[in-house]
């Protein structure tokens, strides 16, 4: 029992670990894109195209959103429900199989 919750709380400081390194790199991609969008700017490609480029730091926001929320447990109760009604299909079919074979 200790066992377990003690790779359980391994996996979720490695998730965490993870979630932050994906913070550094969403804030490093949306510094590069920044620049590159001031460049843009600056070599004459019209203001409103030149903020196409900042599309990727807005899906990175909601990923990284996203994740956040899984990886500390703060999804609706619907996430949570469905979590566990897959966990428990996949064992059925689990035990379904293991009686095939005996």
């Amino acid at each position: 029992m200790d066992n377990q919750k003690l790779q359980l709380a391994k996996k979720k400081v490695k998730a965490v670990k993870h979630w932050y390194i994906l913070i550094v790199f969403a804030i490093l991609g949306t510094i590069c894109l920044s620049l590159f969008r001031v460049y843009l700017v600056h070599i004459g490609t019209p203001e409103k195209w030149s903020w196409l480029v900042m599309i990727g730091p807005v899906i990175w926001a909601f990923i990284i959103l996203f994740k956040g929320l899984i990886i500390f447990n703060k999804l609706p109760g619907f996430f949570k429900n469905w979590e566990e009604r897959q966990i428990r299909k996949f064992m059925k079919e689990g035990q379904a199989s293991i009686k095939k074979y005996k």
